[in-house]
């Protein structure tokens, strides 16, 4: 048994420059109460989108200023400041990103106390530096596998429809981030290791 309830790909400590987006993948559509329960708990910084309109995909996302949601939901710790940036965007304290990182996990743990979640994701924000991933992320990249038969089917269908969905926005994410994962684990070639 695992001590993580289901993959979440991208978990860590991530960093925000405009806003945050979060997918989950139910392993059965919710019921409508269930979905109420959901987004009712769902942290408030990532209640301006909540959409269902994928059956058993949930996508939910800030509004553009993200840090100055974070600065209104979450105290900062003593002596850690909100500050401008060279850019001239405000940002949340260090302290207030945190919180808002673990209140996405403790959310997420209670979404799949209500219906069991197959998945979720989380895509790195490469404008803000990316995310310091956590063990529940390099433990979900080595449940791809096991994931794929369910994976698979999504890209099919946006293959043959061109169309992109929320859920094959996820699942090309999870696919990029197993990638990078490989690439950072893979010996160099001509190493004399084997390749995989």
């Amino acid at each position: 048994m695992s001590e993580f309830p289901f993959p979440f790909f991208g978990a860590g400590e991530a960093k925000y420059y405009m806003w945050a987006e979060i997918h989950v993948r139910f392993e059965r559509e919710a019921t409508s109460y269930q979905r109420t329960a959901i987004e009712s708990s769902c942290p408030g910084p990532l209640q301006d989108t909540i959409d269902w309109s994928e059956g058993r995909q949930l996508v939910v996302a800030s509004g553009l200023f993200l840090h100055g949601a974070l600065a209104r939901a979450y105290p900062a710790k003593t002596g850690d400041e909100d500050y401008l940036g060279e850019d001239g965007w405000f940002y949340a304290a260090h302290s207030r990103v945190e919180r808002f990182n673990s209140a996405i996990e403790s959310w997420l743990g209670y979404a799949n106390d209500h219906c069991p979640v197959m998945m979720a994701y989380r895509g790195e924000d490469s404008d803000s530096g990316g995310t310091e991933f956590s063990r529940w992320h390099e433990w979900s990249v080595t449940q791809l596998p096991r994931l794929m038969p369910e994976l698979e089917p999504i890209l099919a269908e946006s293959i043959a429809t061109r169309q992109q969905t929320h859920a094959t926005h996820m699942v090309r994410g999870v696919m990029s981030m197993a990638r990078r994962s490989r690439a950072k684990t893979s010996p160099a070639p001509g190493s004399g290791a084997p390749m995989f």
